[in-house]
C-alpha cells in the first residue's frame, strides 16, 4: 500500500511539474480554436476572411493578465471566435508564464479563411478589420508585435495545447 501511495504521489508530480510552457502563438491559436463556434463559421459567407487582433497584457512573473480586442472588432467575427471575457479565462485556465514578455504588451493580428474559399472578398469586411486592427488600449505600455497566424483550418481542427 505504501508503495502504490508513493506511486501515485510521482505521477503527480510528474503532471503537475511536467507540463511545459508552449510557443505563445502556438498557444493562443490553440486557445482561440477552441472557442471557435463552429455553427456560425459555417454561416460565414464565401471568400470571406476574418482578420481581428489580439493584445495580451503580461505582469512582472509572465503570466497573461489582460487581453484586449479593437472595440470596433466586426460582430460576426467577434462571435464565431469567441472573442470576449471566455478566451481569457481559457488562456488563464493554463497558468503559464511566459518570462520573456514579462510586464509587456503583446500584439497578435490573426487572419482566419476557409480553406475550401478560392479567394478573399475585399468588399466584405475585410479591410475595415485592418483599419481596425490594434486596440486603442494598447497606446500605454511598450508593444511587441508577432508575426499574424494565419490559419486556414478553423474550426475543423480543434487542436491540444502542447
Amino acid at each position: 500500500m505504501k508503495y502504490l501511495l508513493f506511486i501515485f504521489i510521482i505521477l503527480q508530480s510528474s503532471v503537475t511539474f511536467g507540463q511545459k510552457t508552449p510557443k505563445l502563438p502556438m498557444f493562443i491559436s490553440n486557445c482561440v480554436v477552441n472557442g471557435t463556434k463552429g455553427e456560425a463559421y459555417e454561416r460565414t459567407k464565401k471568400n470571406f476572411a476574418h482578420f481581428f487582433a489580439i493584445a495580451l497584457s503580461f505582469d512582472a512573473a509572465g503570466k497573461i493578465d489582460t487581453l484586449y480586442f479593437s472595440s470596433k472588432l466586426n460582430p460576426e467575427t467577434k462571435k464565431i471566435y469567441a472573442l470576449d471575457s471566455s478566451l481569457l479565462k481559457r488562456i488563464k485556465t493554463y497558468n503559464f508564464n511566459f518570462k520573456e514578455y514579462a510586464s509587456k504588451l503583446v500584439l497578435f493580428s490573426y487572419y482566419c479563411y476557409n480553406s475550401t474559399d478560392d479567394s478573399i472578398d475585399y468588399e466584405n469586411g475585410f479591410l475595415n478589420s485592418v483599419g481596425n486592427l490594434i486596440p486603442e488600449a494598447v497606446y500605454e505600455k511598450p508593444l511587441i508585435v508577432l508575426k499574424p497566424i494565419v490559419d486556414a483550418s478553423l474550426p475543423s481542427s480543434h487542436g491540444r495545447i502542447k
